[in-house]
């Protein structure tokens, strides 16, 4: 049997087990859930398959970094997703009003703002590898268990606290993760890297959802503490890698640095090259040595630097730049369609039939469909990323986005549960096309590796800042403003299509360099710099 094959019959089976296992097939009412259950676990177990097949092909030098995208986003996307699923029956347990359920669901990103920063510091003072073990293991153990332990004692508070602690370790992630697979991918492969973490975010999402499909009004206390587990066999995976080799021969630890190279499989020959490559990549950079300091010095460094470049630095219009896309990538409602999805679609139920108990939540099943429009926008803005440029999907994908929600508003208003669920689920498409993947790139593009370090802990800190302000706000919005809230949210798209028109610049097809260059002379993102020979003269030609 080849290996499509196999693959197809695996897929195939996995679908047939959990189809017999849940649902009585005699029944009509169950064929639309039959059938949400097959896309989601085929879209799954297909995603996770192709992740794991471009790992095992690729050349032993990057397959770390593939390891570490494949572990890193799957944890990251479960631990994010997971409290979605489960918010009802945490409201029906403890009695929790909206402003509460917010602060549950925001209470991740809040501690992700102060993760951020974590891990900046912790990768520079530990390096790559260990930061990513310690900070895993340390905040979803103790997360998961205190989230657990406050949910057996019915502490609204407390199990904000301990998601406060679990997202610790989410926004750390956020940082190593990425820095990790830039060091130890080889450049013809970063592409397929980083579309690899994304997609194994998508994963995480879908897994996470998927343990909330069976009656969760039963299981949430466990439920809360399975980030724990999964963290603790993320922190396993993560400590089996090597350390980044880049890292280590800026701590001018050149000997460990060639025994990485070697146990991924390189030469004698290719080590010494590989070596060489570095440090003069490192010289032509000037990204300067990493010195050997505490953590609460790297920490504090980090803060203050990000601060300090914001406001005064020479890339400030890039970090200015960077900021604004932040807050309008998380305060267009990106996640918090995603987590309280099942209570907006279970709203309209409600108005229409007056119930909406049901032995399995299909609302939760249906959230699982965002998330497959989540995943197909991801791979959709791989193949167009490099083709229609950076700049033309953020602008569109803003449009759309806006219209979408748009949708969403007027089928909410009419209570149409097709409707709304159909605008949710062009949304996801629309934003995961756009935004979601490619403010990352823009973002990883901007930056001279000068301030690379400091800049991208501030940048995330804010873009989680602003994604637990939107989760904070939505449900107290929902409940006394009804469809307007999704009319909010769609301004904030259009307002974010005008900025991306206004201000961001293309950056696909260009040395980074010159786009470092124009945004530090301001020049408007309409104009193309191009640099004549020794003389670095600018000549403006309109596009």
């Amino acid at each position: 049997m080849t290996r499509e094959a196999s693959r197809s019959f695996v897929i195939r089976r996995g679908c047939r087990i959990i189809i017999n296992r849940s649902f009585p097939m005699n029944s009509r009412a169950t064929r639309p859930r039959v059938v949400v259950v097959v896309v989601v676990v085929r879209t799954f177990v297909a995603t996770m398959m192709m992740m794991m097949t471009t790992t095992t092909t690729t050349r032993r030098s990057s397959a770390h970094a593939y390891r570490f995208a494949l572990v890193g986003g799957l944890s990251f996307g479960y631990d994010l997703a997971l409290v979605g699923g489960i918010l009802r029956a945490m409201r029906d347990a403890l009695g929790m009003s909206a402003g509460a359920r917010g602060a549950v669901v925001a209470a991740v990103k809040v501690g992700a703002i102060v993760g951020a920063f974590v891990g900046a510091g912790s990768m520079r003072s530990a390096g790559r590898r260990w930061a990513a073990v310690t900070t895993t293991a340390a905040c979803s153990l103790v997360g998961g268990g205190t989230t657990w332990a406050f949910a057996r004692w019915t502490s609204v508070g407390g199990i904000a606290f301990g998601r406060m602690v679990l997202g610790v370790g989410i926004g750390a992630l956020a940082v190593i993760a990425p820095a990790y697979c830039g060091e130890c991918s080889e450049a013809s492969v970063r592409g397929a890297v980083g579309a690899s973490y994304e997609l194994s975010v998508c994963a995480g999402m879908v897994l996470a959802n998927a343990m909330t499909w069976w009656k969760p009004e039963k299981t949430y206390g466990l439920l809360l503490l399975s980030p724990g587990v999964v963290g603790f066999w993320s922190s396993m995976a993560f400590a089996m890698t090597r350390e980044s080799p880049r890292w280590l021969v800026r701590r001018g630890m050149e000997d460990e640095a060639r025994a990485a190279l070697r146990e991924a499989g390189a030469d004698e020959q290719a080590v010494e090259e590989e070596i060489g490559e570095i440090m003069a990549e490192e010289r032509a950079m000037g990204a300067g040595g990493e010195d050997d300091v505490s953590f609460m010095r790297a920490f504090r460094d980090a803060v203050v630097d990000g601060a300090r470049e914001a406001f005064d630095g020479d890339e400030k219009r890039a970090v200015r730049l960077a900021l604004a896309l932040a807050v309008f990538n998380q305060m267009c409602a990106s996640t918090s369609v995603i987590n309280y999805s099942s209570s907006v679609l279970r709203n309209v139920a409600r108005a229409t039939s007056g119930t909406t108990d049901e032995s399995m939540d299909v609302y939760n099943l249906y959230t699982s469909l965002l998330i497959v429009c989540k995943t197909g926008g991801v791979v959709a803005s791989i193949s167009m990323v490099d083709r229609v440029g950076r700049r033309p999907l953020l602008f569109i994908g803003s449009i759309a986005s806006g219209l979408s929600l748009g949708v969403v508003c007027f089928g909410y208003a009419v209570y149409s549960v097709g409707l709304t669920l159909l605008g949710m689920c062009a949304f996801m498409l629309a934003f995961a096309s756009s935004f979601a993947s490619i403010y990352w790139i823009v973002v990883s593009e901007i930056f001279s590796m000068r301030a690379k370090r400091s800049a991208i802990a501030f940048v995330t800190a804010a873009l989680f800042a602003s994604g637990a302000l939107s989760d904070l706000i939505f449900p107290s919005l929902l409940a006394s403003m009804g469809a307007v809230t999704f009319a909010f949210y769609a301004c904030v798209c259009f307002a974010a299509a005008a900025f991306v028109h206004a201000y961001v610049p293309e950056t696909a097809r260009k040395p980074l360099a010159d786009v470092q260059a124009m945004l530090k002379r301001g020049l408007p993102p309409t104009v193309e710099y191009r640099p004549m020979d020794d003389e670095r003269h600018v000549e403006l030609a309109e596009l």
